[in-house]
């Protein structure tokens, strides 16, 4: 494949990666739905999903800065590149769930918080993607969304500032071994891979590990090693995640969660890549919501759980489950609408 090739496959989006980030987005929203839909969360291993998060932007991000960075693109104009896309719909987000914990927090739906964290501490650490210190919780207006976003501000830094020079050998190595070290800390903890906002240095090892493969397969796909992959339906890919989101489990899962992390994403990845000629056009609406969606949906949820807003706050209820996990897709909408206006949101191109 010739350099021209290449580069016209570098500067394209990819559909199918679009539909993965937003079922993912979905799978998150219904993990934190607990006790909406009936007792604990609706998908027990939504939380997997932070790791295509990490794994896609690792692809995205190589594709679309890779060689700029190689050629002139230096730290500083990279990080300006990706604040422009990102933080605008970030701080609607952040703005709209801090209204509503200021809300909760005078009517006293977050009890003993004093009012220095209440009025200043949160909302300003929220505002800045930093742990909340003085609370047990790393972001209460976002429910701890916000570690995910802080960990893969720091991978970026990361990878335009040294990672994007390695070869493709050492970042594998470099995804092999973090990984591991992954694995075995989640045989020692009682969240398998469910860590991350609790412990951010785990966090951050869970961003690095899955980023750096999202990059590994883009090199990898761009000299064509998936071409004679089976071509697979793109729907069934989906389900096949949402299926791995919603497995039922009553403990941790480390083993589950190495394997869905280590295995089973990345082969949605590479087999969702050679899937693009089939891909529907529906996948494109999926991820361009995915983002503002989960920025926006953790105030709604939180006023479905803790308050009686929704009348769910003493129990689940599934019709009225349904028009909150509505609520929270049609809010996502209208920040994706509302950040076209200025800036457009494009989730599948970094």
């Amino acid at each position: 494949m010739g350099k021209r090739e290449h580069f016209t496959m570098e500067k394209r989006r990819y559909l199918g990666l679009d539909g993965l980030r937003g079922i993912c987005a979905v799978a998150i929203v219904l993990y934190h739905s607990d006790n909406l839909f009936h007792p604990g969360p609706i998908f027990q291993h939504g939380y997997l999903a932070v790791d295509v998060f990490f794994l896609l932007s690792g692809f995205v991000i190589a594709m679309a800065h890779e060689d700029r960075l190689k050629a002139a693109e230096d730290l500083g104009h990279f990080l300006k590149v990706r604040a422009r896309r990102l933080l605008p719909v970030f701080w609607i987000g952040a703005a709209f769930n801090i209204a509503i914990f200021f809300w909760m927090a005078a009517n006293g739906f977050y009890p003993g918080y004093g009012w220095a964290l209440v009025w200043i501490v949160i909302p300003i650490t929220t505002m800045l993607m930093l742990p909340a210190w003085g609370t047990d919780e790393f972001s209460p207006p976002l429910m701890n969304v916000t570690w995910s976003l802080l960990v893969e501000w720091l991978v970026n830094i990361a990878y335009a500032a040294l990672l994007f020079r390695w070869r493709t050998r050492t970042l594998a190595i470099l995804v092999i071994v973090a990984w591991a070290a992954m694995s075995v800390i989640g045989y020692f903890t009682e969240r398998g891979w469910c860590v991350g906002y609790q412990m951010l240095s785990l966090g951050l090892l869970r961003g690095i590990a899955a980023f750096t493969a999202g990059v590994v397969i883009f090199r990898l796909h761009r000299q064509g090693w998936f071409a004679r992959l089976p071509l697979l339906s793109p729907e069934l890919l989906l389900t096949l995640w949402l299926c791995i989101a919603a497995v039922p489990t009553f403990t941790a899962t480390p083993t589950f969660d190495w394997i869905a992390v280590t295995l089973l994403s990345p082969a949605l990845v590479v087999l969702l890549l050679r899937a693009e000629p089939r891909v529907p056009a529906w996948f494109k609406p999926l991820g361009d919501i995915s983002y503002p969606l989960y920025v926006i949906h953790p105030g709604i949820i939180l006023l479905a759980q803790k308050t009686p807003l929704f009348g769910l706050n003493h129990g689940p209820d599934m019709l009225r489950a349904l028009g909150v996990f509505a609520l929270c897709l049609f809010s996502g909408w209208i920040v994706t609408q509302a950040s076209k206006l200025r800036l457009p949101f494009r989730t599948a191109t970094a």
